[in-house]
């Protein structure tokens, strides 16, 4: 089962974020708001299938709750780094930090390495050095930058900007889904309180910026669509993280970076297939992909 988790966990996230972005000039406060009402629609469907009974209490209401509305934020962060640097170099920088994120929570709050020894330590930091300078490979594989000296500042202000919004997402999407873990209740009941702070907190973004929210109806679909994706992937992380851990589980779902960040070359094609950059960045997901494969095996 685990193994099943993790596959639809990896091939779901890897997926939904492309598909939201896929249509270029989209205000991104509205693409938030139509993914929160694709996964809250999918948050309600397993939970009526699965026959959860939804309880009104702190833990098993309130924090997944907020937990989704920490989501959403992260998931604003997430589409103004694709849109600043490309999917390819954002992803790879925001999964090392939703790794370490998710691994620091294990272990403050569920003691999740005090049974590890030396030797799995060790095998851990390894893993996770490699997978590291994978990343750095991802992130550093850019185009050939502008000869203009104005140009070439302008996109390394964007630059910055870009990983600053990445790190962000991989701040706030290490740390999400922690309340609904710490619930203890099935994942598809911690989900939709979880899918409600998202959507909350989504229409609250919408309704703020003053960005139109109706869309057409071929972007609208694109959106919930890649909603359902995520809430997919959202009810494979959850039981998976139940299964293997919080950082394992975590660190297994990260294995995402690989779909999306391939997809991120060859669809929306940063940077260009076929260049140096290119290259790089694919040896380097493949690198990340063998060290985060280790570091979920471990557990």
């Amino acid at each position: 089962m685990s193994v099943l988790l993790s596959f639809v966990t990896v091939l779901a996230w890897g997926t939904w974020i492309p598909l939201a972005q896929i249509v270029p000039g989209v205000p991104q406060r509205s693409r938030i708001f139509y993914v929160a009402v694709g996964n809250v629609i999918l948050a309600a469907a397993a939970l009526i299938v699965g026959g959860g009974h939804l309880s009104l209490g702190w833990r098993e209401f309130w924090l997944p709750l907020a937990g989704g509305m920490v989501w959403t934020v992260g998931n604003f962060a997430a589409f103004r780094a694709s849109e600043t640097i490309g999917l390819a170099r954002a992803a790879g920088t925001w999964t090392p930090l939703n790794i370490i994120t998710a691994f620091v929570w294990g272990a403050l709050l569920f003691g999740e390495l005090n049974s590890f020894g030396a030797t799995r330590v060790v095998v851990l930091v390894a893993a996770f050095v490699v997978m590291s300078a994978g990343v750095v490979m991802v992130v550093s594989a850019r185009d050939t930058q502008p000869s203009d000296r104005g140009a070439a500042v302008r996109n390394a202000g964007r630059q910055r900007a870009g990983l600053l919004w990445a790190t962000a997402t991989g701040v706030l999407w290490g740390s999400y889904f922690i309340p609904a873990q710490w619930a203890k209740v099935p994942a598809q009941v911690a989900n939709f309180p979880l899918a409600l702070g998202i959507l909350l907190a989504g229409s609250v973004l919408a309704v703020s910026a003053g960005e139109p929210v109706r869309l057409s109806q071929k972007i609208t679909a694109l959106q919930v669509a890649a909603g359902l994706l995520f809430g997919i992937g959202n009810i494979a992380l959850l039981g998976l993280v139940s299964r293997v851990g919080t950082g394992a589980g975590f660190t297994i779902a990260q294995l995402s970076l690989l779909v999306n960040a391939s997809i991120g070359i060859w669809v929306f094609k940063v940077p260009r297939p076929g260049t140096r950059p290119a290259k790089t960045a694919i040896a380097g997901i493949v690198l990340a992909g063998v060290g985060g494969g280790v570091i979920g095996a471990i557990r």
